[in-house]
């Protein structure tokens, strides 16, 4: 079998590995809160704790695997008194979308 085969079949098999693989790859460490859960495979994080250049390890490997049963992405941000989460634009007032939308 080509070695780029194999190595895709145990990525996508094996999500903490992956994972790992590419945050060597972006020169980034691997979050602590991802890993927390491995034996359950489940992926249960703080969306609010994670700074941009961790996002794009943690969504490469989310994409190629298969076996993680549980995603969960959660937010605490609560706005304070000066954000009303509303922008003016013009003559009307338009609500902001948050980054990140959960049910």
């Amino acid at each position: 079998m080509i070695d780029s085969v194999k190595v895709r079949r145990q990525c996508s098999m094996d999500f903490y590995a992956h994972y790992e693989q590419l945050c060597a790859l972006e020169g980034c460490a691997p979050l602590t809160s991802v890993k927390a859960k491995k034996l359950h495979n489940i992926l249960d994080i703080n969306a609010d704790r994670i700074k941009a250049a961790d996002w794009i390890p943690l969504l490469r490997a989310v994409r190629h695997n298969k076996t993680l049963t549980f995603i969960a992405i959660k937010s605490c941000h609560h706005q304070g008194p000066g954000d009303s989460g509303l922008e003016k634009q013009g003559t009307g007032i338009r609500r902001r979308i948050p980054a990140i939308r959960s049910k």
